[in-house]
């Protein structure tokens, strides 16, 4: 056999060195908590952000690589989260972050993540994980946030006639916040919060806060909390007898919360995405073809409905996907900078338009006001 000469020799290593280097996964990282508290959020979160990856590799991939998703369970911990993103961070060659499903770990993380420099997707529910903007410009949310569904949640409440309303508060970072906004904005939807009340997030009773309560003029309660806490308090709602529309936040709707609160949950009211009403959307719904291939793909992956979080998750992935496409998977500046140029990005959770100013993305009208019926989740008409 006549040697190879140089040129054509040089020319093969070289197209052999570009295919392998383009068969190198891109690396996207995780922080959702798959043990303690919030497992129950950040489990369908990673099996969400699971399928976004299988999918997006059935596809080819993003510009021909192949996508590998290196989840750290932070075990809803927010000493653990810091020790799990600097391990993310410390590899070197992860592209972007999608983070926790706690606020409060994603609070812990926002320092360590803004000195590195990495395009951090969170799957927090409060907005202050990313104000101001300028001061957190890596940081990007993927979840309705509380000030969003607060706004549907209370103009529900103006078309009601409801004026004066109770509110009861988890002391968590996500609980906190949602007071903090509550109280700022009621005023300009006409709305007074003559009662407002807290409690542990790992209390196990909320009977003497919603005595309290159940003692004001108030017209409807709102709960404010995520985990086991707001079925329990939905609970001890019921069992003092409490007559008033009740509503919660958009933590509540998960199938965790229903097998909680059990009868307890029925003819609640809860700002929601639109994940668990695919059937009553209008035709021209710009998300209900995208969600209805989610929750028939998540289906047939995982044998069983997905929660609103696996959403989240989900489009956290595919939204940095997208960005890498555009920017590449080697300049997290330019990443970055992706992800703040989406636009009407549509996803499972509500569609998506970033800016300079803006690092929550989500639309109001990606938000419903469902209500449960015999335990399953039903539009509000």
């Amino acid at each position: 056999m006549l040697p190879l000469r140089p040129t054509i020799a040089a020319l093969l290593i070289a197209a052999g060195l570009s295919a392998a280097h383009a068969a190198d996964p891109i690396k996207i990282g995780g922080l959702l908590e798959t043990s303690g508290a919030v497992a129950s959020l950040g489990q369908p979160g990673l099996e969400g952000a699971m399928l976004a990856v299988e999918q997006i590799n059935k596809t080819g991939g993003i510009n021909g690589q192949p996508v590998e998703f290196v989840n750290v369970n932070t075990e809803s911990d927010n000493t653990r989260a810091v020790t799990a993103v600097k391990r993310l961070i410390g590899q070197g060659d992860i592209a972007a972050i999608v983070g926790p499903m706690n606020s409060g770990s994603s609070f812990a993380i926002i320092d360590t993540v803004q000195r590195a420099s990495v395009p951090m997707i969170s799957n927090g529910g409060s907005r202050n994980i990313v104000l101001p903007a300028e001061e957190k410009k890596w940081i990007f949310l993927s979840p309705l946030t509380d000030v969003l569904v607060q706004s549907v949640m209370m103009e529900d409440m103006k078309k009601r006639g409801i004026t004066r309303i109770a509110l009861l508060n988890a002391d968590s970072p996500f609980g906190t916040s949602g007071r903090e906004q509550l109280e700022k904005n009621a005023a300009s939807y006409g709305i007074t919060v003559v009662s407002q009340q807290a409690f542990g997030n790992a209390d196990q009773d909320m009977t003497p806060q919603l005595t309290k309560v159940r003692g004001t003029d108030a017209q409807a309660v709102v709960v404010w909390a995520t985990g086991p806490g707001q079925a329990i308090a939905v609970k001890n709602y019921r069992q003092l007898g409490i007559d008033l529309p009740l509503y919660l936040s958009q933590a509540a709707n998960d199938f965790n919360f229903l097998r909680l609160a059990g009868p307890a949950a029925d003819g609640i009211f809860i700002p929601s995405s639109k994940i668990y009403v695919t059937g009553a959307l209008a035709a021209n719904d710009p998300q209900k073809a995208v969600i209805e291939t989610f929750v028939k793909d998540y289906e047939a992956k995982y044998g069983k409905p997905p929660a609103t979080f696996a959403g989240n998750a989900y489009d956290a992935v595919m939204m940095l996907a997208e960005a890498v496409k555009k920017a590449g998977a080697t300049d997290r500046a330019a990443i970055r900078g992706a992800i703040e140029g989406l636009k009407d990005h549509v996803g499972v959770t509500a569609v998506y338009t970033y800016g300079p100013g803006d690092h929550f993305g989500a639309k109001a009208d990606s938000v419903v006001m469902l209500t449960v019926k015999d335990g399953k989740f039903a539009l509000v008409r």
